[in-house]
């Protein structure tokens, strides 16, 4: 594990190193799939947050949760990438099937409101068609919430799917999915 996070690191700084002005936006490669540079520092922010709490429970250390604004824009991340992870496990079987009426790339399609509360919340929209379709509001056929917290742990692989939802409401088949979306992120 700690050759692709060394490995990653040092792309990371030569990206920032070499790229001058503009750089946020420039991919940094995860092996498999890449993230903007901007995004990979906070991917970055994410795992270390995670990995010092592990310590910390593990030595019986107090340890807070970052700022509200922080981990709010780790949520916002975490929301973002729901799309692809969602569709990988699909095209894995490890979903259910995408709908029989294909959505087109930027038409609205069948959404998920993801409501984060607590320190760092809101409210995502997630398709669940495609990663390129549209969400919206008219088109929501599930509602999950979650504490800001859980949320974070579960996509960190912290807590299962079936233990992280605290209030969940419409298509459970999509419920299902986008909870095991988010914890399999910290496979990606």
């Amino acid at each position: 594990m700690r050759a692709p996070w060394r490995e990653q690191s040092h792309h990371i700084v030569r990206t920032v190193s070499f790229a001058g002005g503009g750089s946020g936006r420039l991919a940094v490669s995860y092996g498999g799939f890449a993230l903007p540079l901007s995004d990979s520092m906070l991917d970055r922010a994410f795992e270390c947050w995670v990995h010092a709490g592990d310590i910390a429970d593990a030595v019986d250390y107090p340890y807070e949760p970052p700022a509200p604004r922080h981990l709010h824009r780790m949520i916002d991340l975490a929301a973002r990438m729901l799309p692809v992870s969602l569709a990988e496990r699909r095209r894995a079987g490890l979903s259910a099937p995408a709908p029989r009426r294909l959505v087109a790339a930027g038409a609205p399609g069948r959404s998920l409101r993801l409501e984060i509360e607590g320190s760092g919340g809101g409210e995502w929209l997630i398709p669940l068609d495609s990663p390129a379709s549209v969400a919206s509001a008219e088109h929501e056929v599930a509602h999950v919430a979650l504490d800001g917290v859980e949320f974070c742990r579960l996509a960190a692989g912290h807590v299962s799917p079936e233990e992280a939802a605290a209030g969940q409401v419409g298509d459970r088949e999509a419920i299902r999915d986008v909870l095991f979306a988010a914890a399999s992120l910290s496979r990606m």
